[in-house]
């Protein structure tokens, strides 16, 4: 035997929004239940002898809204067990209504036969009242469940359940991180009396008004991103797709995959020159540079047919959860070492390698010898071809600059130009070791050179070109005594 359940939209709160089909599962269920009896339409089913309980005490029981449902649902459970059930909700029962969701997701299909009666919601007599049509798309959201990602500026929406002034301030503080705070936006609630009220405000102001309950809804128009502040990756897609069009920008149609390769390199390079200078609104910028380029190939892929923005993401996403089986699988990794491992193991099965080699090979010859190195000698070591320390790798140094001396003296260039390859190979081993990026490393080294070169500069007596060697590394000496002073004050 099936217990037999129905919720039941109880319409926006007056006698004309309640469906013809509400009232009648009403009057037919065994046991009518409420989810609150603080809704406009209780004076009408009073009229109508339709008896019913509520479950306002459970409100004061619950110690938040996660035990308030599980107690509702418990309540509805038990009533179940002498007849069928009515269970009437305010508005539409599946539109931002989390009873209806709980009872959908708790209950056993098995056991118990849920049918959804619908009802008119407060977000359509707010649409039907202000003469929004949302022929382009309609969101409607909840405003306590609201985040930054449920957000679209391009569609209309209604927030729903904005029940109180703190919950109308989250809900403020989270549309003004995309809207306009001056955007006119409208602010309904049900009366007993008037049935619906509603009023145009700037949407700062959502906050500051005289009454919310649960029938308190906001409408907020779609807005073209020229009258934003704040934007997303549909509008930078839109943007570029403007700029590449044949009314666009002349320089942004000329560009090519081919003709942007060196654009992505700087880019990529400023990313990294504002992380060592701890710029973080440099960083914000330049990683915004950065996406432009990802964008820009991908509206010239499209235009080609060959893939989109959305292509790019669909890929990414894919892979991050293919090669995270730890997180989004079966597979167990307990530190950082088996990540890395689990890792290279997926993507050998992605490539179909056979071979370790492959692996190697596949690491771009692009990339700077330095960077290239390091990851040669990093997917080496994953099979055990590696120095078992640190010091295996210094010995390995030292015999490279061994070789070097003597094959220097004889003059043979491609001799010389290979000894000083394996010196360099093999002092990126030693920085593996130490965990330090070789390439950073040598960064740091030039940009440090450069600034005792211009102590040099600004302390000599005389012309560099005048100046014997030794009074300029007498300077040099001053310049790193100083700068070694300065770094460990």
């Amino acid at each position: 035997m099936k217990y037999k359940i129905t919720v039941v939209g109880l319409g926006p709160g007056s006698e004309d929004g309640l469906t013809l089909g509400a009232l009648k599962a009403l009057r037919q269920a065994s046991s009518v239940v409420l989810r609150t009896e603080m809704h406009g339409i209780t004076p009408f089913l009073k009229a109508q002898g339709i008896k019913y309980t509520s479950m306002d005490d459970i409100y004061q029981k619950g110690e938040d809204f996660d035990r308030v449902y599980e107690l509702m649902v418990n309540r509805i459970m038990d009533m179940a067990q002498s007849g069928q059930v009515a269970v009437g909700v305010p508005g539409h029962p599946l539109i931002g209504e989390r009873l209806t969701f709980e009872l959908l997701r708790r209950l056993d299909v098995e056991s118990y036969d849920i049918d959804i009666i619908p009802g008119i919601s407060s977000a359509d007599e707010l649409l039907a009242l202000i003469g929004q049509a949302g022929i382009e798309g309609l969101k409607i959201l909840s405003a306590p469940e609201m985040t930054e990602d449920l957000i679209n500026v391009r569609l209309a929406t209604v927030v729903i359940n904005m029940y109180d002034s703190l919950v109308a301030s989250d809900v403020k503080l989270l549309l003004l991180r995309f809207y306009p705070h001056d955007l006119e936006v409208f602010i309904s609630w049900q009366s007993r009396d008037k049935g619906l009220e509603y009023r145009a405000v700037p949407l700062y102001e959502i906050d500051r008004q005289q009454r919310y309950d649960h029938t308190t809804c906001l409408y907020i128009p779609p807005v073209e991103f020229k009258r934003l502040e704040s934007f997303d990756m549909n509008h930078l897609k839109q943007i570029m797709e403007i700029l590449r069009s044949p009314e666009g920008c002349p320089w942004d149609r000329e560009q090519t995959h081919e003709s942007l390769r060196r654009y992505l390199l700087e880019e990529a390079y400023e990313v990294i020159e504002s992380i060592d200078r701890r710029d973080e609104d440099k960083l914000l910028e330049e990683l915004g540079d950065v996406l432009l380029q990802v964008v820009f190939h991908s509206q010239i892929a499209r235009e080609r047919g060959a893939f989109d923005i959305f292509d790019v993401i669909t890929r990414i996403c894919q892979k991050m959860i293919e090669r995270h089986t730890h997180i989004f699988g079966d597979a167990v990794a307990e530190n950082a070492q088996q990540v890395v491992a689990n890792w290279e193991d997926l993507k050998k099965r992605e490539k179909g390698f056979v071979t370790h080699t492959q692996i190697l090979r596949d690491i771009p010859s692009i990339l700077p010898a330095l960077v290239r190195s390091y990851k040669v000698q990093e997917k080496a070591a994953l099979v055990g071809f590696d120095w078992e320390n640190v010091e295996g790798a210094m010995q390995k140094l030292e015999e490279e600059l061994m070789e070097l001396k003597e094959v220097y003296k004889g003059g043979d260039e491609q001799r010389i130009r290979e000894e000083i390859g394996d010196l360099l190979f093999a002092a990126v081993n030693v920085a593996r070791f130490l965990k330090v990026d070789p390439e950073l490393a040598l960064k740091d080294t030039i940009e440090k050179f450069i600034d005792r070169f211009e102590y040099i500069e600004e302390n000599a007596k005389r012309p560099l070109q005048d100046m014997t060697l030794e009074e300029m590394d007498e300077l040099w000496n001053q310049a790193k005594k100083r700068f070694l002073a300065q770094k460990h004050v």
